[in-house]
């Protein structure tokens, strides 16, 4: 093709060189994109910081981007021991605790999953537009000289849309699925605040327990020892032997010996409290008291069963086998045929400038009807599965009302038994005190040998630490009810009836899956 001298230094350029200097183009574009956008990401609010950040950024607050709170309990039964000191203990493990978080953390994940698979039941709309070159303009092989041989540009835009026709419901008992799942990791998230703050209160009472041990063990050293510095004196005068002196060296010893392990017990408790309140050891103070002080909580005859509804492993393993029994129905109908159809339609031209024109508008349709006739057992496999996962859950859901009935008639003997139990080991240490008081003065005036002395002292010793350690199985005990009904002893609405299944800012979320049960 002849160009006249008046012809662009462009056009008189060969398609060779042209489509070099685009491909140059293109590549100095992608470079400059990779080199300024791709590669610095976009940070956004909730976005975890960088390592270092993150190792600096622990010991400062403790308080990571959770965009997800967890929602109070309704009844704060933890307050009935009275203790303020344990209830802001229990807040403070609500908002800093980091499994709670991760719990927090994947309830977004599910819900963002649920809304994908229920996406899957409206059609897409995409816009679209391109360009295209080709050479030869005619197609491969429709040039027979080097003159026919020429690019063809095409500009195309339009809308594309496509859409999957839900005959058999697949595309429902997917999403009723999905959300069903969703609700299992609220609950979920529930079972994790409710074992928390039973550890927390738990673990603080042991604390205070074992303090208080300690004390006793102590003060009983001191006695102990004051004893063995009589024996000392008085052997040095005659009146005693170096056996009496060894024994009450190896009481004294023994002794020692039990208050180490105790405070050993008691840095084991500190340290796992602060994990579960989301601090380190050192930043966690403590003001402590005597369990005696503590109130437990008085259970009625005749508790309410409807309480085990309120459990959350209960509703989590309701809400489980919901999704399973959707995922069996949906394999069943992915057997069946499926429809879909596609559209598109835009302008389209080989000159930019006439991509508006009437005669550039293009459209097209189509509708696709696909049976599956063999996939290797694929599909019915699939539908095996389901089955057997719905079978297995449906197992679990009966074995946890069980395990929840167990808890409860557990719970219930604990706490009357305890309580029992504690009463006589009270008892007893008063005895033994009294006991230990005549002793002495017994043994200071020449009524009693020291084997006999020695064996009182042991007896005090153990009379007291078994009475604060009885003290400290009530407490858990009335804890282990709690966690047992799910929370506190009073009822309020039926919880069987679906009220305070969830929170109220998740209540949405269970108008969609009832939505999508009716489906």
């Amino acid at each position: 093709m002849l160009l006249t001298k008046s012809t662009s230094p462009l056009l008189r350029l060969s398609f060779a060189q042209r489509f070099g200097r685009f491909v140059l183009a293109c590549l100095f574009a992608l470079m400059c994109l990779q080199l300024f956008g791709c590669s610095t990401p976009i940070k956004e609010e909730g976005d975890a910081p960088d390592g270092p950040e993150y190792v600096k950024w622990i010991p400062k607050t403790f308080n990571g981007p959770v965009n997800e709170s967890l929602p109070r309990p309704k009844e704060f039964w933890w307050r009935d021991f009275g203790s303020s000191e344990l209830d802001a203990l229990v807040d403070t493990a609500l908002n800093n605790n980091f499994d709670l978080r991760v719990a927090v953390a994947r309830v977004a994940q599910t819900r963002a999953q649920a809304n994908i698979v229920r996406a899957a039941q409206s059609p897409s709309v995409e816009l679209t537009a391109g360009y295209r070159n080709q050479a030869p303009g005619q197609g491969v092989g429709y040039a027979a000289t080097t003159d026919e041989w020429g690019s063809q540009p095409v500009w195309q835009a339009g809308l594309a849309v496509n859409y999957e026709l839900d005959l058999w419901g697949k595309k429902g008992f997917n999403s009723q699925a999905a959300y069903s799942l969703a609700l299992a990791s609220e609950f979920n998230r529930e079972v994790v605040a409710l074992s928390l703050v039973s550890d927390v209160v738990t673990v603080y009472f042991q604390v205070m327990a074992l303090t208080e041990r300690i004390a006793v063990g102590e003060r009983n050293l001191e006695t102990i020892r004051m004893v063995g510095r009589n024996l000392q004196r008085r052997l040095d005068r005659g009146d005693s032997t170096v056996i009496d002196v060894s024994q009450q060296l190896v009481l004294q010893s023994n002794t020692d010996a039990q208050v180490t392990n105790l405070k050993l017990q008691r840095e084991r408790a500190l340290n796992r409290l602060a994990l579960l309140v989301g601090t380190t050891p050192s930043a966690l103070k403590l003001s402590g008291g005597l369990v005696e002080n503590v109130n437990t909580p008085v259970v009625q005859p005749g508790l309410p069963s409807d309480l085990l509804c309120r459990r959350p492993d209960i509703r989590r393993a309701e809400a489980a086998l919901e999704s399973a029994q959707a995922d069996l129905y949906a394999a069943r109908a992915n057997l069946l045929p499926s429809f879909a159809l596609s559209a598109q339609g835009g302008f389209g031209s080989f000159l930019l400038s006439s991509i508006l024109a009437p005669q550039s508008l293009f459209y097209n349709l189509s509708a696709n009807l696909v049976q599956n006739v063999f996939d290797g057992g694929k599909r019915k496999s699939e539908v095996e599965l389901a089955n057997a996962k719905n079978r297995e859950l449906l197992e679990a859901y009966a074995n946890t009302v069980l395990s929840a009935m167990r808890d409860v008639e557990d719970g219930l003997s604990g706490v009357a038994l305890t309580a029992k139990q504690y009463a006589a080991l009270d008892n007893a240490r008063k005895r033994a005190r009294q006991l230990a008081e005549y002793s002495v003065k017994v043994v200071e005036r020449g009524g009693m040998d020291f084997v006999q002395l020695y064996q009182v002292q042991g007896t005090v010793i153990a009379a007291e630490d078994a009475a604060i350690n009885g003290r400290y199985e009530q407490i858990r005990a009335s804890v282990d009810l709690y966690k047992a009904i799910g929370g506190g002893l009073r009822l309020g609405e039926n919880p069987c009836l679906g009220g305070g299944k969830l929170p109220e800012a998740d209540a949405r979320w269970r108008a969609r899956a009832e939505k999508n049960d009716g489906k």
